[in-house]
């Protein structure tokens, strides 16, 4: 069997997406994962998510299963996602945002991992394809997930040791 990861960047990329669909109410069309070439950008609020990177919290962890022969590697990471919320609602959407991916409402709504801390957040006008200004607010939040890596490990389950006498 090939190495298996559990939890991978689309699983985050999912929940941290259907969250923002609940709490603003959107339609899926209006959260966005990453830039595209040559596609405009939605009509009113909408946000855009990117995972600016992911960094190791602890060394790895072992789990060995003789019976299952395998081994489980897992680890602690922070993924750092940016937000950025565009429209006439954009400012509200990121503070409203800050405020509850910072409290229990958002750890009870979380499979693959949990919210850590978010920056706050920050005005960064965009200039669109038709080269107007949109109001735009930026928001980093991070996440922690401790992903498992299984992969196939062999056992000695029995030795023979022979010893001859000479």
């Amino acid at each position: 069997m090939a190495a298996i990861l559990n939890v991978t960047q689309d699983n985050i990329y999912r929940e941290v997406r259907s969250f923002l669909i609940a709490l603003f109410n959107l339609s899926g069309d209006h959260v966005i994962r990453g830039y595209s070439n040559n596609v405009p950008l939605p009509n009113n609020d909408f946000i855009l998510m990117n995972i600016l990177y992911d960094k190791a919290l602890s060394t790895t962890g072992h789990n060995y299963s003789v019976d299952d022969g395998n081994t489980e590697v897992s680890y602690t990471l922070e993924v750092a996602i940016q937000l950025d919320f565009y429209g006439g609602n954009a400012q509200e959407m990121a503070r409203t945002f800050c405020t509850l991916w910072r409290d229990m409402y958002a750890c009870e709504r979380f499979q693959c991992g949990q919210p850590l801390y978010c920056d706050d957040p920050k005005f960064m006008q965009f200039i669109n394809e038709s080269s107007e200004y949109e109001p735009r607010w930026l928001v980093t939040a991070y996440f922690n997930y401790n992903p498992v890596v299984t992969h196939d490990q062999d056992y000695i389950t029995q030795s023979t040791i022979q010893i001859n006498h000479v």
